[in-house]
């Protein structure tokens, strides 16, 4: 009952299944193009804020512009926190469209559009252009994948189609279009090697031993060179140990050393972090949309995990809920160990194929109504179109703001103005929050808060920002030019007083 991989069974081909499939992509591409851009307009909240975004767009806007990419809004170096190297390809883009919309549309295209490369995959498995679309179709309306797209924008989103182009490489040994894909994986983060090592492990075993081997290689060579060497060099003098600062806490039992120790001296207590508070309902989420299909391949779920077990091991809760970005590895590992489990059936079973298949498809619609964000949903994402007063008036505000002027502004009114050198999120630069290599708190950055031309904020400020606004308010420094729906606009009246 159970296939050979080297068994060539022919395709079941079906224009009436491409049609579909092409009508879901473009469905997809419009839902969420049109919902990203409309909470963008209308200056809505994208996972938490507009942090993340506004470090890519002043990062891309700066390159593009020949300019040094510190970024003002984050106080480190663009490739400092991380390594998208492959947002470099698209700097051209902001030659011709200078705008943030693009990152928002890009981000869109690439989870959308890999529903081909996914159903490339299942083809070459099923051998069947009809299941081939239904497993398509159930990728798109995945509710983790929905959440991805909705969380304000992350080059990680560039890795899932590309997943599913390598893997289809390695069903068809064309291995240097494997490669290819290898090592643009390897240019979207630092952590993708965790994958891209179990990837070629995989390979080894199943299909080509010196290619996977030597994929294996090159992933852990770039994690050691990222680590040891890339990071410290955006980091400055602080080096690794600036970025394990800002990101060792994510690691059980102390960090590294700890963790490793840990793994080795008492392995049981990596097994109750593993399963620790709230990560099975993770798991679950993880791989209820497929059907828990996925454990029918086992080899290769366990071999392309390493994504997942980061998340099931962190301290940092985002990583083990599905309406954060960090499942971007996730969704497309576990859809392709379904495909690969599912296709371990023989072609003279094709009803069970069919029959699980159609298992999965049910399965992910009813997991997209339980948790997923579409409207009509039990708990849908806020999606209107329509503008609201408090829009318009941000709007009109940031029309008075010229375009070489040194800007602090609220977090989602940040995301419209970050393509210019300076600009800081709230209450940065007078109180230091999310900036700077040491990521310090509550400090006034020395010598920033004096070049601010303009502040833009809503009235109704949050915690800390609340405070230092009355003080600049009721100072001498700035007087408001704009108030109007709940925002308020101050430019600078006086200079700073000399410290």
């Amino acid at each position: 009952m159970l296939q050979n991989d080297r068994v060539q069974e022919p395709i079941g081909r079906s224009w009436v299944a491409r049609a579909v499939l092409l009508g879901g992509v473009a469905a997809y591409l419009w839902v969420y193009t049109s919902w990203s851009l409309a909470n963008y307009a209308n200056y809505v909240p994208i996972g938490g804020g507009g942090y993340d975004f506004s470090i890519h767009d002043q990062g891309l806007w700066l390159l593009s512009r020949f300019h040094s990419p510190f970024l003002t809004i984050s106080g480190t170096q663009y490739f400092a926190d991380h390594l998208p190297f492959i947002m470099l390809f698209f700097v051209p883009l902001f030659w011709l469209f200078s705008t943030g919309k693009l990152l928002l549309i890009l981000q869109t295209l690439a989870l959308g559009l890999a529903a081909a490369p996914a159903f490339l995959v299942a083809r070459e498995k099923l051998r069947s252009e009809v299941l081939a679309t239904a497993i398509a179709l159930a990728y798109l309306v995945s509710s983790y994948l929905g959440y991805i797209n909705l969380e304000s924008f992350h080059p990680d989103v560039f890795a899932v189609p590309l997943f599913f182009l390598a893997v289809w490489f390695v069903l068809r040994r064309r291995w240097g279009g494997f490669l290819v894909c290898v090592v643009l994986l390897l240019m979207v983060k630092e952590d993708v090697p965790l994958v891209v090592i179990g990837l070629g492990i995989w390979v080894a075993i199943r299909y080509r031993p010196r290619i996977g081997i030597a994929t294996a290689a090159l992933g852990t060579v770039w994690l050691f060179v990222s680590y040891r060497f890339v990071l410290p060099y955006f980091n400055g003098a602080g080096g690794l140990a600036t970025y394990l600062a800002r990101h060792g806490e994510r690691i059980p039992f102390g960090g590294v050393g700890g963790f490793l120790k840990t793994l080795v001296t008492r392995p049981w207590r990596v097994v109750e972090q593993a399963f620790g508070p709230h990560r099975p309902w993770y798991y679950l989420q993880v791989f209820a949309p497929v059907a828990f299909l996925a454990f029918l391949s086992p080899l290769a779920l366990v071999l392309m995990s390493g994504a997942l077990l980061d998340n099931g091991l962190s301290t940092f809760p985002y990583q083990y809920q599905i309406q954060y970005h960090y499942g971007t590895l996730v969704v497309p590992v576990v859809f392709v160990a379904a495909i690969l489990g599912i296709g371990r059936f023989r072609f003279d079973h094709r009803h069970v194929r069919q029959a699980l298949v159609a298992l999965l498809l049910v399965s992910s619609l009813v997991c997209a109504w339980l948790w997923g964000p579409l409207p009509h949903t039990r708990h849908p994402v806020a999606w209107d179109h329509t503008r609201t007063a408090y829009s318009r008036a941000v709007d009109e505000a940031v029309r008075l703001i010229p375009a070489h002027a040194a800007v602090s502004a609220d977090s989602t009114i940040a995301m419209h103005l970050d393509q210019r050198v300076e600009v800081y999120e709230f209450p940065n630069p007078w109180y230091q929050r999310n900036w700077g290599a040491d990521n310090a708190t509550g400090q006034s950055l020395p010598g920033r808060a004096a070049r601010v031309d303009y502040i833009l904020v809503p009235r109704s400020l949050r915690w800390v920002s609340q405070p230092v606004f009355q003080d600049l308010v009721t100072s001498d420094e700035f007087r408001v030019i704009f108030d109007k729906e709940g925002v308020m606009l101050l430019e600078r009246h006086k200079p700073a007083p000399a410290s």
